[in-house]
């Protein structure tokens, strides 16, 4: 227990430290530092910069589907719960661009999703969606791929600022049609606003983003996998 407590409390300041220095700047010892243990501490959890660098993007990126898990909990589709993800994702970099650069870096070294619990997600909505009709793909690994690099590069788009207009809703709509649903069903779902939760909660975001509770532990949890299932 006091492993773990240690281990969150690393990777929170580490984030502070990347969210006032930038992505390239901070060194380890800075982030030993910033959380106030030793260095044998901190390589206790994380042997090189890399590694602290990819538990901040995944406590970012699990961050972000603990605020889409109420959206989820009131929806059995699997194409708009994909619709709001990526518009989200798209969203998040626009306010928050120190996150969007953290997802945008670590995303291409580790091969996907930064988190595990980002990938189970991404995998759960791609299997019910197959299942239920809605899409049509022949590898589940293509599918997650192919989705990875749409997020990927619409979140670099979004840190540019020089987005078309409607182009959250124009990525998800491509995004549906490549895994096969119609254009007109595909452009129907995608230009469904956000949840004004979802939006308002992205546009007050100040200073950064604060490591949530694990997914394991969120009361939404159990609904979400009975509605993926």
């Amino acid at each position: 227990m006091k492993r773990e407590r240690t281990r969150k409390k690393i990777i929170e300041r580490a984030l502070r430290v990347v969210a006032e220095q930038g992505f390239d700047t901070p060194t380890i010892d800075d982030f030993v530092a910033a959380a106030g243990v030793s260095k044998g501490t901190f390589y206790n959890h994380f042997d090189t910069r890399e590694a602290i660098l990819l538990a901040v993007a995944a406590a970012a990126a699990d961050t972000v589907d603990l605020q889409l898990l109420p959206v989820y909990a009131g929806s059995n589709d699997p194409a708009r719960r994909i619709s709001v993800a990526l518009k989200h994702f798209i969203r998040m970099a626009e306010v928050k661009p120190v996150w969007g650069w953290l997802i945008v870096r670590m995303m291409p070294i580790v091969g996907g999703p930064v988190s595990e619990g980002m990938r189970e997600g991404v995998c759960a909505d791609l299997a019910a969606g197959k299942r239920k009709g809605r899409f049509h793909f022949t590898s589940m690994d293509a599918a997650v791929a192919y989705g990875m690099g749409v997020l990927l590069m619409a979140v670099r788009m979004a840190l540019t600022g020089k987005m078309p207009k409607d182009f959250g809703e124009t990525m998800a709509a491509m995004l549906l049609q490549g895994y096969g649903m119609p254009r007109q069903e595909a452009f129907k779902i995608a230009v469904l606003p956000l949840p004004f939760s979802i939006a308002e909660e992205s546009s007050e975001l100040s200073g950064p983003l604060r490591i949530a509770e694990t997914l394991e532990e969120h009361p939404y949890v159990g609904s979400i996998r009975r509605i993926r299932a």
